[in-house]
């Protein structure tokens, strides 16, 4: 999904389809975050004021490359996740055996509907936990891009955390469906947190 061009990403996302949409957005907006904070960590890299930091530097540049790549994908498994409740919803229900199949279809679908974005909201997280040991070595000249990244890794937050919401509002399975929204919640606040620090540190900054 990624592979595509930008202007058929946006005529994708646009369209009056089931896929891509709020996960798959979310995902995307997480990589573009990820990706900036990989640009600053590297142009901080060999700097006078970072001498002592380079090591931690390569650490961090290491992890959110890891980061990154793992990130990728998450667009597209969104979508196929997706895809395979709108194909459950499309099973026949004729008779109760048919009902009952399509609605265990139904409910198995959703969980992995579920599961994709709350991954993709502890990825976030574990990008802002690799990112704040070195915040602090980022330039004036660049904390702009720094604290652009934190809003789109805080809008993906956001983004994933809703999709998880409203899967889960369809489980049957109650115990299931608080428990991940439950997780979920603390997940978004830490990365509240860690997205709040960045943009109050970055606007004591460019006072």
């Amino acid at each position: 999904m990624i592979e595509q061009p930008f202007s058929a990403l946006l005529d994708s996302l646009a369209a009056k389809t089931a896929t891509p949409g709020g996960g798959a957005a979310a995902a995307m907006a997480g990589c573009m975050g990820t990706a900036l904070f990989l640009m600053v960590v590297r142009f901080s890299r060999g700097k006078k004021a970072n001498v002592d930091r380079d090591g931690d530097l390569e650490r961090v540049e290491n992890q959110l490359t890891d980061h990154l790549k793992r990130m990728k994908p998450m667009a597209e498994r969104d979508c196929r996740s997706f895809e395979l409740v709108s194909a459950a919803y499309g099973m026949p229900k004729d008779g109760d055996a048919q009902k009952a199949l399509r609605e265990k279809a139904i409910q198995e679908a959703m969980v992995g509907a579920m599961v994709v974005p709350e991954e993709t909201l502890c990825m976030v997280r574990d990008v802002f936990v690799a990112m704040e040991t070195v915040t602090g070595c980022i330039g004036k000249a660049i904390v702009s891009d720094l604290a652009s990244g934190g809003a789109l890794l805080l809008a993906a937050a956001e983004g994933a955390f809703l999709n998880v919401k409203i899967n889960a509002a369809f489980l049957t399975n109650r115990e299931l469906a608080d428990r991940t929204s439950d997780r979920a919640t603390v997940v978004l606040n830490e990365i509240r947190k860690h997205q709040a620090t960045i943009a109050t540190a970055v606007d004591k900054m460019l006072a």
